[in-house]
């Protein structure tokens, strides 16, 4: 077994300062090839959520800390050694009921994508989830929009997920879009509805609204406005959409996969 010592150098943390942290279920994800147990003396006085984040695993993933047997929340400072076990956010997450280590819950499910998720925040706009597009956001930004609009984080970054303003969030594991988005819909126990399919504007994150055909007719190529009737148009950026060929690709792909069942 290999051990990992949070102390100062030379320093065994040995005797009742040594606490020894255990990490259960996938949260050895961030743990690299370092497994087993590790230590940390708590003469290095810190909240449990630094000592937690010391070690390479972010305070989003974490569902539970027991100190000693005693359930404790991030603010907890041990005093004494003995063991720390960490548990990971259990699936279904429900981020709208409050718990011990995150009492003030979410009143919705919404969600902020970054740049190496942004193919998963459109399939979950496709859906009609709410997603805000982090295209020209530095982390900073998206840890303070997801603070202020009450976001949860979708990322691949796992730096991102220190940042005290990150609260609910979630580190992807699964590499493909379609993957990404199952692993989501489980994790957070979502069932996308048919009736919200195609609802809101994949640019925009806002809902679209029926346009009459007559007042969009300048902007239509001559095969759609031969073909279509029926158009929706986004109230921010404009943009214009039908039930094309595009459309039936991306629902034949969702159905195909499971993801969105035929009503």
């Amino acid at each position: 077994m290999t051990e990992h010592n949070a102390g100062s150098p030379g320093d065994s943390g040995g005797g009742d300062h040594r606490l020894t942290l255990r990490f259960l279920g996938d949260l050895d994800f961030f743990l690299s090839a370092r497994a087993g147990r590790r230590h940390y003396d708590v003469r290095r006085r810190a909240s449990v959520k630094d000592i937690i984040q010391s070690f390479g695993v972010p305070h989003t993933e974490v569902g539970e800390i027991c100190h000693n047997r005693r359930i404790v929340d991030f603010s907890f400072i041990p005093e004494t050694g003995g063991r720390l076990t960490v548990s990971p956010v259990s699936p279904p997450f429900d981020v709208c009921s409050g718990t011990r280590l995150r009492p003030d819950p979410l009143d919705a499910v919404r969600f902020i994508a970054d740049l190496n998720v942004l193919k998963l925040g459109r399939y979950l706009l496709f859906l009609g989830y709410d997603v805000r597009l982090a295209f020209d956001l530095p982390d900073k930004g998206i840890a303070a929009a997801a603070r202020q609009e009450r976001r949860i984080v979708l990322t691949r970054d796992t730096r991102l997920l220190f940042r005290r303003n990150v609260l609910f969030a979630r580190r992807i594991r699964r590499v493909s879009p379609m993957d990404q988005l199952k692993e989501i819909l489980a994790f957070f126990g979502l069932k996308p509805s048919p009736v919200l399919f195609f609802t809101r504007c994949v640019r925009c994150n806002r809902g679209l609204e029926p346009v009459e055909k007559n007042e969009i007719l300048h902007r239509l190529e001559p095969k759609t406005r031969k073909y279509f009737h029926r158009f929706l148009r986004c109230p921010a950026c404009r943009q214009i959409f039908w039930k094309g060929s595009h459309y039936d690709r991306i629902l034949d792909r969702f159905r195909a996969s499971g993801v969105l069942k035929t009503r």
